[in-house]
């Protein structure tokens, strides 16, 4: 599942960080972040400095045990969110909690350190482990490797979230992007995942439609993917073992934001052919 280097994912992290601090320090921090529904650049700058020191309090906690991000905040009490409820819900909660904590203030009001500080202690704990760190996951063998993915990620999205707000479209790397596309698949194909999706993801279609994912000019992975939607659960079919019902190809930096829901299909360099309501109806129930 993994073809790009640990190392190399931990560097775009950083690159990516770097710019996603650098957009919201230009953002008032009541802007409204558009691909973020109900969010401002003060929820989303607090939300990356909540999943940045879940993630690294995670992989220095020396288990394998899942524990919330709440957990590792010592600014949002037990009583503000509840751990129990949808994980959108819960991450919505505890995004304007912290928010409105003084740390989140402070980010908010431009000080970049306390997301920077997160960042680099991310950085540091996946780069001193090493990609074989046991740490739990929701997807795959309980390593780090799964952290820096989710990382590059995290960072890179948000990023053109923020910018997009700003009037710019930069581009991801195409190489990382079609990693992270791989990753994204396989998490909609791995069961344990399933807690993690919105409550939408339940009435995804389930009568066998089947979505073939093709990274254009691809940058060393397996560069296309056979999602099958099957009455048990989506899965990740052989490509050619079956015929697609539609077929949507693109460059890794589109199909990753595709994906996400960050650009519509019919944007410039992406190609869908087939039954494009298997595609939208699949977008709709997923990812955000």
């Amino acid at each position: 599942m993994y073809w790009i280097d640990h190392y190399r994912l931990c560097a775009e992290i950083r690159r990516q960080s770097g710019h996603l601090t650098t957009a919201l320090a230009r953002l008032h921090p009541g802007t409204p972040v558009l691909d973020c529904p109900g969010w401002t650049a003060a929820d989303l700058a607090a939300h990356l400095h909540a999943g940045f020191t879940w993630a690294a309090g995670l992989l220095t906690g020396g288990t394998t045990d899942f524990r919330p991000p709440h957990a590792f905040l010592g600014d949002v009490a037990d009583e503000e969110v509840d751990p129990d409820a949808p994980w959108p819900a819960y991450v919505d909660t505890l995004t304007h909690a912290h928010a409105k904590s003084p740390v989140g203030i402070r980010i908010a009001e431009g000080g970049r350190e306390p997301l920077d500080r997160a960042a680099a202690a991310l950085l540091d704990a996946l780069e001193s482990g090493g990609p074989d760190r046991p740490v739990w996951t929701c997807l795959g063998e309980q390593r780090a490797r799964f952290w820096a993915a989710w990382g590059a990620l995290e960072a890179g999205i948000h990023r053109l979230d923020a910018e997009a707000v700003l009037g710019a479209a930069p581009a991801l790397d195409r190489e990382v992007s079609e990693q992270l596309v791989g990753v994204l698949l396989a998490l909609v194909a791995e069961p344990a995942s399933a807690a993690f999706f919105d409550p939408q993801f339940t009435r995804l279609r389930t009568s066998g439609e089947r979505i073939l994912v093709r990274a254009l000019d691809s940058g060393g992975g397996p560069g296309q993917w056979l999602l099958g939607l099957l009455p048990e659960g989506p899965a990740l079919l052989e490509p050619g073992s079956a015929r697609p019902h539609v077929t949507v190809e693109a460059p890794g930096e589109l199909l990753l934001p595709l994906l996400k829901r960050r650009v519509p299909p019919t944007a410039p360099g992406i190609r869908v052919t087939g039954d494009g309501d298997v595609l939208l109806d699949y977008l709709a129930h997923v990812f955000s």
